[in-house]
């Protein structure tokens, strides 16, 4: 089996860290480590990362499926918010700014609930999901 084409490394400096270096895909960026206030601490967090995988997944997926079906979507808007409650959900809302039929809508409907990162998570969280289109 051959080296994985996805990968990240965290790396803490030293025990007293306020951040962990992360290196994703050979992109560097620092993970700020939450100090167990109500404070958003400036900078990712790990469920900042978890929000922009799962809108970064929802965004590519409805452009993908829409350009498929020839509709051009405009603008397509992934806003992920994490609620920290227990266990945490995730709030979703997905704006595509083409205008979408009826019959697609409910297609890409069924997309966005399925894209690879809503399938990894829907067993661990919930995610409620907004779509707005044209």
């Amino acid at each position: 089996m051959g080296e994985p084409n996805v990968w990240s490394v965290a790396r803490l400096p030293t025990p007293e860290s306020d951040s962990a270096d992360l290196v994703v895909n050979g992109f560097e960026l620092s993970c700020a480590v939450p100090d167990g206030t109500a404070a958003e601490p400036p900078g990712a967090t790990p469920f900042g990362l978890l929000a922009a995988s799962l809108s970064a997944c929802t965004a590519m997926s409805v452009r993908t499926f829409l350009q498929r079906w020839h509709v051009d979507p405009g603008a397509v808007t992934v806003h992920v918010g994490v609620h920290p409650s227990v266990p945490p959900m995730l709030d979703r809302r997905v704006t595509v700014d083409g205008e979408v039929g009826t019959d697609l809508r409910e297609q890409l409907a069924a997309v966005v609930d399925s894209t690879p990162v809503t399938v990894l998570l829907r067993d661990a969280v919930t995610i409620r999901t907004v779509l707005t289109t044209g």
